[in-house]
């Protein structure tokens, strides 16, 4: 069985993961969306991530993909769900560089866990949860004025 997770902090879940979800679940019997602790990113509360990633993935209706909250190593969640694959994907350069780190970084923790990258739809290459986080922060700003 080919168990694949896809992590990520999802603040908010947009299009761009949306799209990744839809390809990346045509390759493995199973997907698991985990909405993770990033210590870098300033975040909403891991349980309202969850329920927020949870009730858009619920709504495309994919029966292979579910979503969880994970406040531990991703390495560990995969291990424990028996995922050999972690998908990730890239939009730019920028991306390329951290994701190339991560992926290293996992392959030496445990190396029977490989990394799958997407390349990002170009029609969303611009879509990014800290742009989609400034924007609802302006408009609730001109809302109060």
């Amino acid at each position: 069985m080919k168990n694949a997770i896809f992590p990520g902090s999802f603040d908010p879940i947009h299009g761009g993961h949306i799209d990744i979800i839809k390809r990346a679940s045509k390759l493995f019997d199973n997907l698991y969306i985990v909405v993770s602790v990033n210590i870098s990113k300033k975040s909403k509360p891991l349980n309202e991530r969850y329920l927020e990633t949870k009730k858009v993935v619920d709504g495309l209706k994919l029966k292979n993909v579910k979503v969880f909250m994970n406040e531990n190593f991703t390495i560990d969640f995969a291990n424990k769900h028996k995922c050999k694959y972690i998908v990730r994907s890239l939009r730019d350069t920028k991306d390329f560089k951290y994701e190339l780190t991560m992926a290293q970084s996992n392959y030496k923790l445990e190396s029977n866990l490989e990394t799958i990258l997407f390349f990002s739809n170009p029609s969303l290459t611009n879509i990014s949860s800290h742009a989609i986080r400034e924007i609802q922060k302006n408009m609730k700003a001109l809302k109060k004025d």
